[in-house]
């Protein structure tokens, strides 16, 4: 089951300002946001959160349905009476006014699995926003990441240009074979492959993160900011803990069990019957008869056997679906943490000093080779040494973003926030 879904409308000025101060004014070739904003606009453009509202609108009509009474019934039975001796022809008619008064107990009931079918529908709507605020978070990182691989794959692109250049320059001197020529040509066309990858994974990840905004995918968009570092897992017993008490799933699963619970023992009560009282009057010219009635079914035959049953079955398996999913979050969370953590030892282990170092010999071995002084594959092997260890950094980094969307996904909120969740 997927459960990467999934609070109130922001006012319309909040929203009118958040926009404003998000995106720059029109005419620019791109919109720039920040993570902030990103979050904000998703929260409001977002089409499935205007999906969710009107579920939303529809449970409260529900409710409204559930709190009204019946209309009270008139009936009217206009006739003539005739008498024979003395001959004889006069108005008669019946008249009554009846109103349904259901059982007590009935429409509390009925009105209280209304009100929790709102609950249940708000529920997840405000889980939808907590996990889109998390994938927009993902999405948001993985731009910036994709960003910095396009820029690292124009590096090499450049860096094979120029060593195009320079290996031609040997060979028409003399000074290198026509072979280190054309794999200096070969070079450039696997550069250009890999940044024509890069700029359509860069691509993707814009369209992403519009359509998580509620935007068109190929709308321009630029992000700003900066990639953080290592994020410290918390203790996998608070993880869990807090993964029962906060993820949205769980939180709506719990409402469904009550909700069913609720109408269990409404299907209970309606086999107890409705009952119509109200005065009634038989009219003729000479005599008029008031009387005051009750209509009461009589329960032979249908005592909502089969309405029992059915709301009996649904509460079970409401709550064999709690104690599913229960296990199946203490699992994700499980899994999640351990990839994270797995994922931050391995980015630990490209320290800025190694990436310097590495920066340092590629310009030593670039600057060898120009000079004739480095040969062709010791040049080489700096250059393809580098451009992998940046590469499988980046690599690295966006699945430290995945691992972390997950474990926020399955605990229901971000990583640092957990220090301010109440406990149970």
């Amino acid at each position: 089951m997927k459960r990467n879904f999934f609070c109130g409308w922001p006012l319309l000025l909040s929203v009118a300002l958040g926009s404003a101060l998000a995106l720059p004014a029109k005419g620019q070739d791109t919109n720039v946001v920040t993570l902030d904003a990103a979050i904000r606009l998703a929260q409001t453009d977002n089409p499935e959160i205007r999906v969710l509202a009107a579920d939303i609108a529809a449970a409260r009509g529900e409710a409204t349905t559930a709190k009204t009474w019946q209309n009270p019934e008139i009936s009217i039975a206009p006739g003539f009476k005739t008498v024979r001796d003395p001959s004889d022809t006069q108005f008669h008619g019946d008249f009554g006014l009846e109103q349904t008064f259901e059982w007590p107990g009935k429409r509390s009931l009925r009105r209280a699995v209304a009100e929790k079918n709102i609950a249940v529908r708000q529920l997840a709507l405000d889980g939808f926003r907590a996990q889109l605020a998390i994938q927009v978070r993902r999405a948001y990182h993985v731009l910036l990441a994709t960003r910095e691989v396009v820029v690292l794959r124009e590096q090499r692109l450049n860096l094979d240009r120029s060593f195009v250049a320079a290996a031609k320059k040997k060979v028409e001197g003399g000074f290198a074979p026509e072979f280190e020529a054309t794999k200096a040509e070969v070079e450039v066309v696997v550069a250009q492959k890999n940044l024509r990858e890069a700029q359509a994974q860069l691509d993707a990840a814009r369209v992403t993160l519009n359509v998580l905004m509620g935007r068109a995918p190929s709308e321009p968009l630029t992000v700003a900011g900066a990639l953080g570092g290592n994020l410290q897992v918390p203790d996998s017993s608070r993880l869990m803990e807090q993964a029962l008490l906060r993820n949205p799933v769980v939180k709506v699963q719990e409402a469904e069990a009550e909700r069913t619970g609720l109408s269990l023992q409404s299907s209970r009560r309606s086999r107890l019957p409705d009952f119509k009282i109200g005065p009634s009057l038989e009219y003729t010219r000479d005599e008029q008869i008031v009387g005051f009635g009750l209509t009461l079914p009589l329960p032979l035959w249908d005592n909502k056997k089969g309405e029992v049953a059915s709301a009996t079955a649904a509460q079970e398996k409401a709550l064999a679906e709690l104690d599913k999913l229960r296990r199946e979050i203490l699992g994700d969370v499980t899994t999640a943490a351990q990839n994270l953590t797995a994922a931050n030892d391995s980015l630990a282990f490209y320290t800025p000093d190694l990436r310097n170092k590495l920066k340092t010999a590629l310009d030593a071995a670039e600057l060898g080779y120009t000079e004739g002084r480095t040969p062709l594959l010791l040049y080489l092997e700096a250059q393809r040494t580098y451009f992998d260890t940046q590469a499988d950094y980046f690599d690295t980094l966006q699945k430290t973003f995945a691992a972390q969307a997950e474990l926020e996904s399955a605990i229901g909120v971000p990583l640092n926030q957990l220090s301010t969740i109440p406990t149970k």
